[in-house]
């Protein structure tokens, strides 16, 4: 029986409604001393407490798919998976361990883009404290958006940042978005990316990006899917533009388009995806995690004309990004979503030159699967986006 579908959930309220039923038939047929019946009694107490949780939990994982099998539960969520390339003329698959590129930037997958630096924004930096053992937080507020607040913006820089040989390089940038509801925590938290790109790093398997962890809902409440809303939230001016400006002003990273990627999860993969073809002249590369290729209940209020603007699958079958892009879409086939590896695999469809499909077939949609996928994720941004090298 899975651990998903009506049958376990029908089990589950059967065993909720049996174990108190239980209790009060039993409870005074209980024979011997004392102790022995108060901790009979006990036990079936704790037994019903037990079932109700269990129904609990098994709602909440029917309405998440956060769990498709018992061993997805227990943590083996099988292979990470393979990069598929529709183009048989594209280079080859880009996975951790293998050769960085020589460091040219790529467009579209064997497209290769001029890198042409713009203008370092004006204005103040921005001031971080410390976060945990490797990560720096600040409470910021967009100067266009009026979005932001504590801790919506988390920074971790690789060492190579602090090394005197590289004091005169621009690092390439990866923003990292949570789902929703989630906060950018998870990823120096849980997803520990900071951890599996350092060892990356270190194995000449990545090139060491600065990450930068975004809150993508920063009006609470709100899921806007980084969108900016008529009359309503500017999320997507928030993270474009005023976070992408701020991390630009403070940091020593590039500030050209070939070196500005992204990587979400879930609803952050939605948005990687969809600022990535709305805005190619700003990022040259994403990584979408089970992640939806159109947007959701607050954005399709507004008409289906705005929900395709929205619409990273409308958006590229429709309007090219130009200059081109580069987007891997990763998927599990038991993702209880349902839909995000035929998504996936549609986004191919309708522009494979500049999209790869990373599918898995075991795991649902939780951070074990996503942890999974992060090796081949960097090592693939490695290839599409600038590299940074020791100055000499």
């Amino acid at each position: 029986m899975s651990p998903t579908g009506w049958p376990m959930t029908v089990t589950a309220i059967l065993l909720a409604v049996a174990a108190p039923i239980g209790t009060y038939l039993l409870w005074n047929r209980i024979r011997g001393p004392r102790p022995v019946r108060a901790a009979a009694r006990l036990s079936m107490i704790g037994v019903s407490q037990v079932m109700a949780i269990l129904l609990c939990g098994v709602i909440v994982n029917n309405y998440y798919g956060l769990y498709a099998s018992w061993d997805d539960l227990l943590g083996d969520t099988g292979s990470p998976g393979v990069i598929i390339h529709a183009n048989t003329a594209a280079t080859g698959t880009p996975i951790a361990g293998g050769d960085l590129t020589d460091g040219r930037a790529q467009g579209g997958r064997g497209q290769v883009v001029p890198v042409v630096p713009r203008q370092r924004p004006a204005g103040p930096t921005q001031e971080f404290k410390k976060y945990g053992d490797d990560a720096v937080v600040t409470t910021f507020v967009g100067p266009k958006s009026g979005l932001g607040g504590t801790n919506d913006v988390m920074v971790w820089t690789p060492p190579q940042y602090n090394d005197p040989t590289y004091a005169n390089a621009a690092f390439p940038v990866v923003l990292l978005f949570p789902g929703y509801p989630g906060t950018p925590q998870t990823w120096f938290g849980n997803m520990a990316g900071q951890k599996e790109l350092g060892t990356l790093v270190q194995q000449h398997a990545s090139t060491p990006f600065v990450l930068v962890a975004v809150n993508i809902s920063p009006v609470k409440g709100v899921n806007t899917d980084c969108t900016d809303i008529p009359g309503g939230p500017q999320v997507a001016t928030y993270i474009t533009d005023d976070v992408k400006n701020m991390i630009e002003r403070t940091f020593r990273v590039t500030t050209d388009r070939t070196g500005w990627g992204m990587m979400g999860y879930s609803e952050g993969g939605l948005c990687a995806g969809k600022l990535l073809v709305q805005y190619p002249q700003l990022f040259s590369a994403a990584v979408q995690m089970s992640g939806d290729v159109r947007p959701g209940g607050y954005v399709s209020k507004y008409g289906t004309s705005f929900a395709d603007q929205n619409s990273t699958l409308w958006l590229l079958q429709n309007h090219k990004p130009d200059p081109p892009v580069s987007l891997l879409a990763a998927a599990s086939a038991e993702d209880a979503h349902g839909s995000v590896l035929s998504d996936a695999l549609s986004l191919q469809q309708v522009a494979p030159n500049m999209v790869d499909v990373l599918k898995k077939d075991h795991g649902s949609h939780n951070t074990a699967v996503w942890k999974q996928w992060l090796p081949q994720a960097y090592g693939w941004l490695s290839q599409h986006l600038e590299q940074v090298h020791p100055q000499s």
